[in-house]
């Protein structure tokens, strides 16, 4: 009788230690490198919703988090690290040249990858464990064609392309395809990461005589590049991708980023109806937390990549990854603080998306703001 009273003992001690093994969500960001401001605004979002929920199944839910360090290499890394790691999921990466990569390792190995801010195609298409949580930038490029065109800049239109970068060639060529059908007339501008002089390619500008550019890039080339352009005498409308919403361009670039204008991640004042008044909620717990850092929509998109992890978690009644991936599968209008999320009928990208116009205000001290114009969709 007391050998199976001590087995019994023996036994449910096993179990409750069981209960309590942490659940591991690798998150796999830009924390340091060229992309080190997104990566880390990225992280608070993820960090203050685990905040908000720390356990799901009656354990404790552990964030493992790893610097990508910008490079795809470091994605790479990150992602085989996870896998060791017998991680559930893995949150990010921030850029695509970083998702892709990191994409084909997670998925061989079945973990779930939910993207905070990949928009290239290929991203979720790399199999079905991969998701995202933005749009992607067949959406974001035609969205700034139709901007372009409406607002009469559309005639001729030359790309700052950044060759060596997915997500800066994605972009581009759907803008351009977009623009040309409506009669608008482009040229692609080539530069490669860590340009600094752009003597060659604002010599190409100055032939073309654009009615507007359209620069696709990140924020450390374009710090450089926008004062160039300025300082050689053009000032046709500028409009940039989602990457230039980094405090990078208007602090490096100082005044030449006044009136810079750039479609971004929904934020609450381009959010509506419970999705605003979830990201305003949200918002001031962030501001609590991180008061002195940048509360912008990739601070949502963290948020909710790390929620509906949580949630597929929670609806699989498992932390098995198969039972999670479907069960992301089967989410379908989820509250989430950027939006409504559904990934029902899709490839791993939400419907339904929310894009914003926004537009940097820089003053002669070169202190700036950013000002929200308003939200834009396809017409």
């Amino acid at each position: 009788m007391r050998r199976f009273v001590l087995l019994s003992a023996l036994f449910a001690a096993l179990g409750a230690a069981a209960a309590q093994e942490p659940i591991v969500i690798g998150v796999n960001l830009e924390l340091s490198g060229r992309m080190t401001v997104t990566g880390n605004d990225t992280l608070n979002g993820i960090r203050v919703a685990h905040m908000q929920q720390d356990e799901v199944l009656g354990r404790p839910i552990e964030l493992s988090i790893c610097d990508n360090a910008s490079t795809p290499e470091g994605s790479i890394a990150c992602a085989n690290r996870f896998v060791d790691e017998g991680a559930v999921a893995v949150l990010g990466t921030y850029a695509s040249s970083h998702s892709i990569p990191a994409a084909g390792v997670l998925q061989d190995a079945g973990v779930v990858m939910v993207s905070t801010g990949s928009t290239n195609p290929a991203t979720t298409q790399v199999g079905d464990f991969i998701f995202r949580i933005p749009y992607t930038d067949q959406f974001q490029g035609r969205v700034a064609a139709q901007w372009a065109w409406n607002e009469g800049h559309g005639e001729r239109v030359a790309i700052f392309r950044q060759q060596d970068d997915d997500y800066s060639v994605g972009l581009s060529g759907f803008f351009q395809e977009a623009l040309e059908e409506m009669g608008g007339q482009t040229i692609v501008l080539d530069f490669t990461a860590n340009t600094v002089d752009f003597s060659a390619q604002i010599n190409d500008l100055r032939s073309f005589d654009p009615t507007m550019i359209y620069y696709t890039g990140f924020c450390a080339e374009a710090a450089t590049l926008i004062p160039q352009v300025r300082q050689q005498g053009f000032d046709v409308p500028i409009l940039g991708g989602d990457a230039s919403d980094d405090a990078q361009c208007p602090e490096g670039g100082g005044q030449a980023f006044d009136g810079y204008t750039f479609t971004s991640f929904g934020e609450p004042e381009v959010l509506s109806g419970e999705a605003a008044e979830r990201a305003t909620a949200f918002g001031e717990v962030y501001r609590e937390q991180y008061p002195d850092a940048g509360f912008t929509g990739f601070v949502l998109a963290g948020a909710d990549a790390y929620k509906v992890v949580v949630a597929a978690i929670e609806a699989a009644g498992s932390d098995d990854p198969a039972a999670v991936r479907d069960a992301l599968m089967q989410l379908e209008n989820f509250p989430g603080v950027s939006g409504e999320i559904t990934f029902v009928g899709t490839d791993g990208t939400p419907a339904n998306r929310v894009m914003g116009l926004y537009a940097y205000a820089v003053a002669d001290d070169g202190s700036w703001e950013k000002v929200v114009i308003r939200g834009i969709q396809l017409e």
